[in-house]
């Protein structure tokens, strides 16, 4: 085994470099693992914009992969060399309160692979004993391609954002964003017995698009009020949840407007610094015992679940990949999701 390997390495926002590395050695109570799939995800192009508040510089990035195990610490049993995998991202402690709990992803001393250790826009990543005690490491199912699996963080995230809403049978569910996450959510809506989902988008490509998500109506905001066209939709009652798959107060706003009585709405996407000062109808969440509710990351568990519905056809991800590129050619799959002319990019590394 080589010990160089090629990497894409954010130095600062807009410096990335595709570059020859030292390839990681493997961790004591760790894994080496040979990349095949990476995909991209918002919070790479954000990380290439303008950073993160978790990103340490300089950073191979990468947080959604899988491939094949190449070395195995001598401790470990579990995994073999060879071995199809996929890497959930997050590192908890395991031994803190929220780990305790049952909610790792709180984890007070979390660490993530993509933004405190290196990540898999690379040939190869190494996942610390910390990530392999923790379960952040599972065995791919026999049908599941790797680029498939590279998928399954992006929807433990909605998994985790639909249990922490109650997202449940007969609810009626509007969804704003149908980018990837819209899509997914839509999906994980279905699958939790949501009576009819409404899913929101003010790009018509996007929208039309969308129509293979499987929303029972599709909202464009350029050519109706989405809170008018909601509210006549359900009888002028609301819906039970919302869930922004977007970055916009403006869709927060929004969601707020057509909560039914005793809705929940869910903060799944990171929203601009102007949040912490934008004002809220409390009088309205009050007189409705609505709830807001935050969704950050997922769980290991989830991670699991994702994997199992993928390969049991539960959740079908294979329509949200647009883009295939190599390694050498990271830049351009950045550019394709900041410009949303893909849905989801995958980065074939070896």
């Amino acid at each position: 085994m080589a010990d160089q390997m090629l990497a894409a390495v954010l130095r600062g926002p807009k410096d990335l470099a595709i570059t020859e590395v030292s390839r990681p050695l493997c961790p004591s109570g760790g894994l080496l693992i040979q990349v095949r799939a990476c995909s991209l995800c918002a919070t790479d192009i954000k990380m290439w914009q303008r950073g993160h508040r978790d990103l340490l510089l300089p950073r191979i990035l990468g947080h959604e992969l899988a491939g094949e195990i190449a070395v195995v610490s001598d401790d470990l049993s579990d995994f073999q060399v060879g071995d199809r995998v996929q890497v959930a991202p997050g590192l908890p402690c395991g031994r803190c309160r929220w780990c305790l709990q049952g909610a790792p992803n709180m984890c007070q001393a979390m660490q993530i692979i993509g933004f405190h250790h290196d990540g898999g826009l690379a040939e190869f990543v190494a996942v610390p004993a910390a990530g392999v005690h923790q379960g952040a490491v599972s065995h791919l199912p026999d049908a599941l391609a790797f680029d498939l699996a590279a998928l399954a963080e992006p929807l433990a995230c909605c998994l985790n954002a639909q249990e922490l809403a109650r997202v449940g049978m007969g609810d009626q569910v509007a969804i704003w964003g149908a980018g990837p996450q819209g899509w997914l959510q839509v999906q994980v809506a279905r699958l939790r017995g949501a009576s009819r989902i409404i899913l929101v988008e003010n790009d018509p490509g996007r929208l039309q698009d969308a129509v293979q998500a499987g929303a029972d109506l599709l909202l464009d905001t350029f050519q109706e009020d989405p809170v008018t066209a909601i509210l006549e939709a359900t009888a002028g009652k609301g819906v039970e949840v919302v869930i922004p798959a977007c970055g916009s107060l403006e869709a927060f706003d929004w969601g707020v407007a057509v909560l039914a009585k005793r809705g929940r709405l869910c903060l799944y996407s990171g929203l601009p610094k102007e949040v912490e000062t934008h004002p809220v109808n409390l009088n309205r969440l009050h007189y409705l015992e609505a709830s807001l509710v935050g969704a950050y990351g997922c769980t290991s568990r989830q991670n699991a679940l994702a994997l199992e519905l993928m390969a049991k056809g539960r959740i079908r991800v294979d329509r949200l990949i647009t883009h295939r590129l190599p390694l050498n050619r990271v830049e351009e799959g950045f550019e394709l999701v900041q410009s949303r002319r893909g849905l989801k990019v995958v980065i074939e590394c070896t």
